[in-house]
């Protein structure tokens, strides 16, 4: 998928705004993103609010999407745009801006709609089957338990990179661990490669398109509070139900938070496709039963703090009871490197199957997300870069993360 053109204009509404981008592109005009803002006025009041709107026509390489699907992600965008709002008038304009904005000169590439082949929908559609819990399960939790426990120790000795190596010291000045980086480094000493051509074949990505990064058609997500998991999971929804015209159900153990089970409700509601509510893990049987015949079915688990461990543990009767395909770990990239361990620490109760990484757009620094691909061995599946979709999220690609590293923070 990518803009064959692009248009920005003011409109007083959303309905002003969808006519005047089928005015301007003709009817195959999506609205791309739009942003509330007021204008006039004086000293800030008596100001007149208007939609700045960036619409567009988008060129699909498998299938066309209808108004009615257009129409969905329009009020769907306007959703995020409100909630937003809402944060910046909770919070405060300085509250709602990236810590870190995204560096000037890093493009922001959206989602890789690279029709999938006839391979990657047959894997996709046989998914791989689930981890059965017991042995095979212990197994894998203990596996990431001893490389976490060899990491900390690691980390723990301290101390940066004292060396001459230019490559190595290159990564260590993009953060990434010192250990991490001499060890990737030393393995390829003397090979006829770049830097970023080393890099990116040990980078490991789930698929290369919407459906097979996927990893299956039962997804669990877990993650700690404040990365962006509910929101991308919606999004996720979105890109599939709308985009990719697939069956999709949504489903929320959250039941701590009651603001967050509406919140996913609102977004199922306005994409037109089911949503459930697990308040215990037998409630998955019924759940799974009427969903089975579902391209997607996409969990939401607690947000929890990944101080509690008490808690965490309630991941694995969850995961016993939904059986999923695959388990994707939602990272916040502007996490340090010591805070992305903790997390792993606390959620590791789970086989991860790979990792997404949030909030692209609010550091400098991402050399962390190297360091956990490398010791952990996870791939990675999808990035978040903001609020619009689809343009924000995207199916990660090697070559992508290796600009942002290499590039990012202005190493070139």
């Amino acid at each position: 998928m990518r803009v064959l053109k692009q248009i920005e204009f003011e409109a007083r509404d959303d309905a002003e705004a969808m006519r005047i981008a089928s005015k301007r592109l003709g009817r195959d005009a999506v609205i791309l993103s739009s942003r509330p803002v007021k204008k006039g006025g004086f000293l800030g009041l008596f100001g007149k609010r208007v939609l700045i709107v960036t619409a567009g026509i988008l060129e699909d390489d498998s299938q066309g999407i209808d108004q009615e699907s257009r129409q969905r992600l329009f009020s769907f965008q306007q959703l995020l745009d409100m909630r937003k709002e809402v944060h910046r008038a909770v919070m405060g304009p300085e509250e709602d801006q990236p810590v870190n904005p995204q560096p000037q000169g890093v493009p922001v590439a959206p989602l890789n709609y690279v029709a999938a082949s006839q391979a990657e929908r047959a894997y996709a559609a046989a998914a791989p089957a689930p981890v059965a819990p017991g042995t095979k399960l212990e197994e894998q939790v203990e596996e990431l338990r001893r490389t976490l426990d060899q990491v900390l120790r690691r980390v723990g000795s301290g101390g940066g990179y004292c060396g001459d190596d230019p490559m190595v010291r290159r990564l260590v000045e993009a953060d990434v661990d010192p250990g991490v980086a001499s060890k990737i480094i030393e393995g390829h000493r003397g090979a006829d490669v770049s830097l970023e051509e080393l890099l990116s074949s040990r980078i490991k990505v789930v698929g290369s398109d919407p459906v097979s990064a996927m990893g299956g058609r039962r997804v669990m997500f877990v993650g700690p509070t404040g990365v962006g998991k509910t929101t991308t999971i919606a999004k996720l929804a979105a890109v599939h139900s709308l985009w990719e015209g697939r069956r999709v159900a949504l489903a929320t153990a959250d039941t701590y938070r009651i603001a967050a089970v509406e919140q996913l409700r609102t977004y199922a509601k306005i994409l037109g496709i089911p949503m459930e509510v697990a308040f215990e893990p037998k409630d998955f049987e019924g759940i799974l039963s009427k969903h089975g015949s579902c391209d997607l079915l996409l969990l939401d688990t607690a947000g929890r703090s990944a101080k509690d461990s008490k808690k965490m543990e309630e991941l694995k009767v969850l995961y016993d009871a939904f059986m999923p395909d695959a388990v994707h770990l939602v990272l916040a990239a502007n996490l340090k490197y010591k805070d992305m361990l903790k997390v792993i620490d606390r959620m590791g109760v789970v086989p991860i199957r790979s990792v997404i990484f949030t909030k692209l757009d609010e550091t400098y620094s991402f050399g962390p997300l190297l360091s956990v691909l490398e010791d952990f061995k996870f791939p990675v599946s999808f990035f978040t870069v903001g609020q619009n979709v689809p343009n924000d999220i995207e199916v990660a690609r090697p070559e992508r993360l290796v600009r942002l590293i290499l590039e990012g923070d202005g190493l070139g």
